[in-house]
């Protein structure tokens, strides 16, 4: 069997990779010991993050120093850090906060990308390999971190609201659905861009009793639940129907099914919009985050990153028209508008 020479310069690369492992693991911890929130107030020496974390002195250090090696955080002099704006992406309960994401990815998701070869090998989930169970229902038995795991997914909308919002006219829309909402923060985006529309929060019970505690008092009086399973059926009479990141979670039949319930219950002419990455179709060899978005489908959940062929597809199975592409400055998402005809 030939083989191709191994240029020194390409093993390096492939180090370089393998550092991402670390640097995570570091990031992991700036987390779980809230460092973040720690400097808010203001740099710190090491001595101090190391006393008011718990830690020992030396290996918290080490950590800091690799940490800041790449922008997060910042040293300075005798071992003193900072805060910086790449650091405050760490910072607990602020809004665009990507540190329960980081838990949720570097905890319950983290072995799952060890165990690939499995999910290539047999076509089954390694999250279920490894953990018993299915995500959804991981997230039931362990509530706490089913918690965490939707704070992740609203942090990382933060980075998206506002295009999603400078990019589509909702203001044309009376009544606004939105279907797997969780705790509201797009509806409540949405109706306070549009002051003369009403919206309907619709998710299952277990997800909507806390949304309800989470209402903004200036929007009580337009904004409203409903509870159920996209399933089985979702509220009717919408003007304006949206998903995000709903379909990325779900194989094809099962996003067909969604889409298909979406149909029965819209009257001609409503819309319907699929927040979520799109793969372009002619991106070979190309970067783009959502082809490394789609190993979290693939090591998770039934479901996968789609090209817009692939959107197409399943929005005509399911009924629908597929109406335009509209892209809102991040890879992470994009509008896909469909409408019932």
């Amino acid at each position: 069997m030939e083989r191709q020479p191994v240029k020194p310069e390409f093993t390096f690369k492939m180090f370089q990779i393998l550092g991402g492992l670390w640097l995570t693991g570091c990031v992991k911890t700036a987390a779980e010991l809230n460092v973040a929130d720690l400097l808010a107030s203001g740099p710190k020496t090491i001595s101090r993050l190391a006393e008011e974390t718990q830690s020992q002195i030396m290996p918290l250090y080490r950590v800091m120093r690799a940490l800041s090696s790449v922008g997060i955080f910042e040293e300075s002099e005798n071992k003193t850090f900072a805060l910086n704006d790449f650091g405050a992406a760490l910072q607990t309960d602020v809004p665009g906060t990507a540190k329960s994401f980081v838990l949720t990815i570097m905890n319950e998701h983290f072995p799952t990308y060890g165990d690939l070869t499995y999910a290539v090998q047999t076509g089954k989930i390694p999250f279920e390999h490894i953990h018993g169970k299915d995500l959804w229902g991981f997230y039931k038995e362990f509530p706490e971190i089913g918690e965490n795991f939707g704070k992740g997914m609203t942090g990382m909308s933060g980075m998206e609201l506002t295009g999603i919002i400078e990019n589509y006219d909702f203001k044309a829309y009376q009544k606004i659905i939105d279907i797997g909402g969780g705790n509201g923060t797009m509806m409540y985006a949405i109706l306070n861009s549009s002051p003369e529309s009403s919206g309907i929060i619709f998710d299952e019970a277990n997800v909507i009793e806390k949304t309800l505690q989470l209402i903004p008092e200036n929007l009580k009086n337009r904004c409203t639940v409903a509870t159920g399973s996209f399933f089985n059926e979702v509220p009717k009479g919408g003007d304006l129907y949206t998903m995000k990141w709903i379909i990325h979670d779900w194989s094809d039949e099962e996003c067909v099914q969604i889409l298909q319930n979406c149909y029965h219950a819209m009257p001609k002419g409503a819309k319907l919009l699929i927040l979520d990455a799109v793969i372009p179709d002619d991106s070979l060899n190309q970067p783009h985050i959502a082809k490394l978005l789609d190993i979290v489908m693939l090591a998770c959940l039934t479901g996968k990153e789609r090209s817009l062929s692939e959107f197409k597809t399943i929005i005509e199975r399911a009924g629908l028209r597929f109406n335009r592409l509209i892209q809102i400055g991040t890879e992470s998402k994009s509008i896909i508008e469909c409408e019932k005809t």
